[in-house]
Parts: C-alpha cells; structure tokens; sequence
C-alpha cells in the first residue's frame, strides 16, 4: 500500500493507494481513517486500484474550517476522484462511509458503476431522527467529559466493546485509539451523516446496482431490512457477515473482501 496527499481547494486529503484494475474507492466511518481497511486492501488490491481517503477532519486529512455537512464531504470527495483522475469508480462504505457512497451515488449517478453500503442505509429517516434526539442524552465517546482517574476512557472503552461485542480486545484496540485521538479534532463526520439520514431514505434514490452488508451484531443490524434489501434499492442485492458489528472491516476484512469482490466484478 503507498500513501499519498492530493492538494484540493481546502486543503490536503491523504489516501491509501493498492493494486491495478476497476476503481474502487473505499470510505471510513467517523470518527476512524482509511485504517478501517487496512485489512481489507491487500486482498482487493488483486482486482482493482483501490484508493481509500481520510475524509476532511480525519486522519491525516485536513481541518475544515467550520463543521462540515454531508454536502461538503460529497463535494471534497468528487474533486478528489478529479484530482485522481477517476471518472468512475466503484464506491463502499462502512456507517458513514457508506452514507457517503450514497450520496456520491445521488449526486453524481455517472461517475459510480456500483455502490456497496452497510445496513444502516436500510434504516428510515424517522428511525435516524430518533436515534439523533438520542445521542442528547448520551454523548458519543469523543465528548465524554474528561477526568484525572481516566473514567472516561473506561466508559470509552466499554462503547467500543458494544461496537464490536464478539470481537479481541486486539482488534478493537486500533479503532478505539483512532476514535480517541479524534477528540483533539474539532469536528468529525458523525452528525453531519446522521443529519443528511434524518432527511430521507435517500438509498432508494440510487440507480445504479447495490449491495447491501450487514454485520449481524451492529447495533443498527435489523434481518427484517437486509431480507428486504432488494425492495430497497434497484438491483440491489445483501450479504450478512457473520461473527462481526459496528467495526466490521476490521473484525472480518476477508468477508468484506469477499463480498465486495464477488458483487463488482460480477
């Protein structure tokens, strides 16, 4: 894997980059980086040129200067696929990155050949809305308050574990640190895409063909939707990944690779 910067109007976006063949572009959730496919780009890599960008406010991409909506995420990541040189490409996200491939996807149909998104795309806007009003009763881990003793990063901790309840402590180990070194960001994406969710079901706007993944302990994993997927979307299909939650890439990066592989070169 090579890493590189591409110089946009508003700064420095850094990418991962693998591999030759079809474009696929690869999007983490908030508060994570490209790291969530670190295990995932060896293997598809085989099959496409694969490129996997920090969004504005993660990683090591740069600080927006105001909190950015689902709008400017979707704008920044069309000038890199310019920037690339990328006409079209294949798009898969896991949480907000796969709000992000949709919403590539509804913007700028022409330059996506096939979309792969994770099952809260499935979910209603009033179901987000409500999951929205939540989160003022509970703060994400990155806004719990800060203490001397370090109760916070056990309580922080214990949120990650629910994100990927069957999982090592190795395995979460990674994205807690990410999530926690997020804190030192102003913003990351999280109510930008919760947001643009609460609006509409916008996966049923997509048109070109969709796979839908389901880790089957994520939080927001419902089977009733993912039985349903393809009433969802236009030819859309789903696959469940087994033995994995919220943090999915990096518990089961081989079933990502798998399912991903077998549905854009199909």
């Amino acid at each position: 894997m090579k890493k590189a910067y591409v110089d946009l109007p508003a700064g420095q976006v850094h990418y991962v980059t693998a591999g030759q063949g079809p474009a696929l572009m690869l999007f983490h959730q908030a508060p994570l980086c490209a790291d969530e496919w670190a295990g995932a780009i060896p293997l598809l890599s085989e099959h496409f040129s694969v490129y996997a960008p920090d969004m504005p406010g993660h990683g090591n991409s740069f600080n927006p200067d105001r909190e950015y909506e689902m709008e400017d995420f979707t704008a920044t990541t069309l000038q890199l696929m310019d920037a690339l040189g990328l006409e079209s490409a294949i798009v898969c996200g896991n949480h907000s990155g796969g709000a992000l491939a949709t919403s590539i996807a509804l913007t700028a149909p022409e330059r996506v050949r096939k979309a792969i998104v994770s099952c809260e795309m499935l979910l209603s806007a009033e179901h987000i809305s409500a999951f929205l009003a939540a989160l003022e009763d509970k703060p994400m881990s990155r806004e719990l308050p800060m203490d001397e003793d370090g109760e916070f990063l056990f309580e922080a901790w214990g949120r990650y574990k629910a994100l990927a309840p069957t999982a090592v402590a190795q395995t979460r180990f990674l994205p807690f640190v990410i999530g926690q070194a997020a804190r030192l960001r102003p913003y990351d994406a999280h109510f930008a895409v919760l947001r643009w969710m609460s609006k509409s079901a916008w996966l049923s706007a997509v048109q070109c063909p969709t796979l839908v993944v389901g880790a089957e302990h994520d939080m927001l994993f419902k089977q009733e939707l993912m039985d349903a997927a393809a009433q969802y979307t236009v030819q859309g299909s789903a696959v469940i990944i087994r033995d994995a939650g919220a943090l999915s890439p990096f518990e089961q990066p081989e079933a990502w690779a798998r399912a991903i592989i077998e549905f854009a070169l199909d």
